[in-house]
């Protein structure tokens, strides 16, 4: 098998499994798998998931190498480990002194980097994956998976925030919990592009409104916080040298 879209669909045949059935275990929209097996999506973020949900290894789903196996059972390894503890007469190995155990990652380790267009229509409905994205960028521990990136555009946001730079935007966050002076991501009115700037809290819901943090840009009071969508707030940003 060739491609990610061929081993997908022959893992799904396996098992007997409708499309939707994959996308609703999986966490992704119909739509989003369905580009999957169509080809249209040569990468995606829920490719853990989607060995996981298809019995098979992240390795041969993704890559075509080793063998598509189903993984064993939890009784299966409790049979193994019994097998070996008897034949080994229930001896244990030491752990070395100054050993630690870690958690294995379950993503790629990187989150994509969206257009503002693609950020302005974004949706808890339909979480982004790297089919939507422009670019990647590393993942910072603290973002969630629904989690993307930005690339600045413009001067508004200077000289914190410069043309180019990359910005972290977690969207699993509501609208009470932002803070006076938060760096959100909005869409307001019936712009298609998404926009970065500073929110600014007043004594009542009609006096919110976004700033930008250039103190020389020339419209310092921006759209009134109730005419726009929240999208995100961002979480932090990534340099590239």
């Amino acid at each position: 098998m060739s491609t990610l879209a061929e081993r997908v669909k022959l893992a799904r045949d396996r098992l007997n499994l409708s499309q939707q059935d994959v996308a609703d275990a999986t966490g992704m929209s119909q739509p989003s798998y369905y580009k999957i097996e169509k080809g249209l999506t040569k990468r995606t973020t829920y490719i853990n998931e989607l060995a996981k949900v298809l019995e098979t290894n992240v390795d041969w789903l993704m890559y075509g190498e080793g063998e598509n196996t189903p993984k064993p059972s939890r009784d299966d390894l409790m049979q193994k480990i019994k097998d070996i503890e008897g034949r080994s007469g229930g001896e244990t190995h030491p752990v070395p002194d100054g050993t630690t155990s870690a958690r294995m990652s379950s993503g790629s380790g990187m989150v994509p980097i969206l257009s503002w267009v693609a950020a302005g229509s974004w949706s808890n409905v339909d979480p982004v994956t790297f089919e939507d994205a422009i670019g990647e960028a590393p993942k910072p521990p603290n973002l969630s998976k629904l989690g993307f990136a930005l690339r600045v555009q413009g001067q508004s946001m200077l000289p914190e925030f410069k043309p180019g730079e990359v910005i972290y935007v977690e969207p699993q966050t509501g609208f009470l919990a932002l803070k006076d002076s938060d760096l959100v991501i909005v869409q307001c009115n019936d712009d298609k592009e998404a926009t970065f700037k500073q929110l600014v809290l007043g004594e009542t819901s009609d006096d919110m409104y976004l700033r930008p943090l250039n103190p020389n840009w020339p419209e310092q009071r921006m759209v009134p916080m109730g005419e726009c969508n929240l999208v995100g707030k961002v979480v932090g940003k990534y340099v590239e040298y």
